[in-house]
């Protein structure tokens, strides 16, 4: 079992919820060209952004119900296709990998879902004086993170998240903010958040 309560995904795939994606997309500005996730699960991400009028592409290592346009892990994808951005719930235990790969494929941001405790660690310091990272975006209310492809219901979370927001050209420090209330619903008599677009 999990920090999060939930067993551990095969493919760790772990589905957000949607008013995370419009939080971050109410702080940063709008995003120009095309956006790829390139580990897009079900297709939370892309469809949030298309809603919000983005060119977006999605792409995993598998196709879950025809959300991937495009088959192939990330370092295949990045590479291949034209995107200015990136925005993504990347596998946690490859995170730094990730953000890697699609900084060097990349020309505005790469923003990435994850524990807030991924700003942890000597060695993780010491890289994040190699990279852009402009601005992380805490949720201060706990996420819900069930695994995909089950029929498990989300539930109160038990991690803390944020996106991680890298852009190309950034000197300095991060800037540290917080997500807005952007349609996170109501608290349940369980204690549990009704969420909308879960």
């Amino acid at each position: 079992m999990r920090a999060s309560g939930y067993e551990r995904n095969a493919d760790d795939w772990y589905v957000e919820p949607a008013w995370a994606v419009d939080a971050l997309l109410t702080v940063e500005e709008k995003f120009g060209g095309t956006v790829i996730d390139p580990c897009c699960g079900g297709g939370n991400i892309p469809n949030r952004l298309k809603m919000a009028g983005c060119d977006a592409l999605s792409s995993d290592i598998v196709d879950r119900n025809g959300a991937a346009d495009l088959l192939g892990s990330f370092e295949i994808i990045l590479p291949e296709i034209p995107h200015e951005s990136v925005i993504s719930n990347p596998p946690y235990n490859l995170a730094r990998e990730f953000i890697d790969c699609a900084l060097k494929h990349t020309t505005d941001r790469v923003c990435v879902l994850l524990r807030l405790a991924f700003l942890e660690g000597m060695k993780r310091r010491e890289w994040f004086g190699t990279v852009p990272l402009a601005r992380v975006w805490v949720s201060s209310r706990r996420m819900s993170m069930p695994p995909g492809g089950s029929d498990v219901p989300a539930k109160g979370g038990a991690i803390a998240y944020a996106w991680f927001v890298f852009e190309h050209g950034h000197r300095g420090p991060a800037q540290i903010g917080f997500l807005p209330d952007v349609g996170m619903g109501t608290i349940n008599a369980e204690g549990d958040l009704g969420l909308s677009g879960e």
